[in-house]
């Protein structure tokens, strides 16, 4: 995982804003570029957010399906304080809201790592984040030139985006965190039935704006040149149309680019209602989702120096009768406020002393478990809701990967297969000849012997139908049910023959 650049991080919540609000016409005496561009620049922020799910059930569902949608629309998220220093490291501080049952935790990242604590669990975790150049593979980069081209792409977008029917902009008092501001409130709302020709349109937009197509072009290419440099990319320009232009031409490699970019766009628009239309052919759930129920509504909140100060966020998505999915919407609503911006902010770190690397560890839902306290809430949450010890294994009869054998009507199969997919744990005795299973979540363990009718179940002695025997590919084979019951599963056969291994 790559670390994130300072101004990347703040542009990410104001992206899908983009994607709806206007261009560059004036709204109600707001300049909307400037509203959407002003956060750009901020070095420096305090914020909160509040997120929450709603599914409308359809029609005529299990009751099964229902206890699901009761769940999804238990969800939420309240992260209610967020620190943004100006060095680029962030903290967060909130809580998640499942079933009647909140969690707490904390988030920190900086250049070298996200470190994320929550209550109920024993240690912190924590993912290490790879330096810019070495997630490119290429040394000397300069990462503010990641922010800069964010800011360029994000401009080029705005520029060229139509305004939707429904915007607006009004004057109006707010509150935000505790104070009273005199704010612009910029309104918009769009419906899945506008979004076809509003992407028409803003391909139009861009195919005429030459200077800001080469604009664009050419900042990505004083972006990617190192990086296309260090990897020796001339003969990939070749292959790619660019004929004997030198890769240190940049203005030949960017017209070569831009023609070639704006001749896609161009092509794209000759075919674009034609292939709309037959996509709604192909695709007739599209007409579902792309219909006047699926609808966008948003508030900006912009203060004098064109920073966002409060949003608020509702999107509801119509979905399609299907058996696979028995919802008719699912939606989501969200509300942020900032302050404190370009202000002294500096965040709370979590320390990484004693905390676990994600990045390491493959952890069995066992392992998972143990880093919680046992009966805290992520804990239940984790086994009890989300299930995640439950396990579910097939034998057919003439299965070529675990291939059973039986023997005096008992199903014998290789130990490790069955044990590891089981997520135990397997150890060999050479000494006593002698293989240990423990179950991954429980602890317990199955003790069998090479050459002996007799096993060891959490301290018990179990008699075999035969002793152990080792196969011709050098595979120890013990009784199936033993094995499964010794983990905490069931063995069931069903009429057609197959074995059903099933843990909860």
């Amino acid at each position: 995982m790559r670390r994130m650049g300072k101004g990347t991080k703040w542009l990410l919540p104001l992206l899908a804003m983009l994607l709806i609000l206007a261009g560059c016409q004036t709204v109600g005496g707001l300049d909307v570029n400037k509203a959407l561009l002003g956060d750009l620049d901020v070095k420096s922020v305090e914020s909160s957010t509040t997120l929450s799910l709603k599914a409308v059930p359809a029609d005529g569902i299990s009751a099964e399906d229902l206890e699901m949608i009761e769940l999804i629309n238990s969800f939420s998220v309240n992260i209610a304080h967020v620190k943004l220093q100006d060095n680029g490291n962030l903290s967060a501080a909130g809580s998640v809201t499942y079933k009647q049952a909140t969690v707490p935790f904390t988030l920190s990242m900086d250049q070298e790592a996200v470190v994320f604590n929550a209550e109920g669990a024993k240690q912190p975790f924590y993912f290490p984040l790879e330096s810019y150049d070495e997630s490119l593979g290429v040394e000397g980069l300069d990462e503010s030139k990641l922010q800069d081209i964010s800011k360029l792409v994000t401009q080029f977008v705005v520029k060229n985006l139509p305004n939707p029917a429904a915007i607006s902009a009004t004057s109006v008092s707010e509150t935000v965190y505790g104070q009273q501001l005199n704010l612009t409130k910029l309104h918009t709302e769009i419906t899945g039935d506008e979004l076809p020709a509003l992407v028409k349109s803003f391909l139009k937009s861009v195919s005429k704006d030459t200077e800001g197509f080469t604009a664009l072009i050419g900042g990505l290419y004083d972006y990617l040149y190192p990086i296309l440099t260090a990897a020796g990319a001339d003969e990939e320009l070749d292959m790619l149309g660019f004929g004997d232009i030198p890769l240190e031409d940049k203005e030949g490699v960017v017209t070569v680019a831009h023609d070639a970019a704006k001749l896609a766009v161009d092509a794209l628009l000759l075919v674009y209602d034609k292939q709309l239309e037959s996509l709604y052919e192909t695709t007739p759930e599209l007409a579902t989702v792309l219909s006047k129920d699926t609808k966008l509504q948003v508030d900006l909140f912009v203060d004098s120096g064109f920073h966002i100060r409060k949003q608020n966020m509702d999107l509801t998505v119509a979905l399609p009768a299907s058996e696979d999915l028995p919802l008719k919407s699912i939606s989501v609503q969200s509300q942020t406020q900032t302050w404190n911006v370009n202000g002294p902010v500096t965040a709370d770190l979590i320390s990484k002393a004693g905390a676990l690397d994600l990045s390491n560890t493959e952890m069995t839902p066992g392992e998972t478990l143990r880093n919680f306290e046992p009966g805290s809430t992520v804990y239940n949450m984790l086994k009890d809701d989300m299930k995640i010890t439950a396990k579910t294994l097939m034998i057919i009869p003439d299965d070529d990967y675990y291939y059973p054998v039986v023997i005096g009507g008992t199903t014998w199969v290789p130990l490790r297969y069955v044990a590891e997919d089981l997520d135990a744990e397997v150890t060999w005795d050479g000494a006593n000849k002698s293989i240990t299973v423990t179950d991954d979540v429980y602890g317990d363990a199955v003790v069998f012997k090479i050459g002996s009718d007799q096993a060891l179940v959490s301290g018990k002695t179990v008699k075999l139908p035969l002793p152990v025997f080792v196969d011709e590919y050098g595979d120890a084979n013990v009784p199936l049910r033993v094995l499964a019951e010794g983990l905490h599963a069931k063995v069931e056969k069903d009429e057609d023959g197959y074995i059903w291994i099933e843990r909860p």
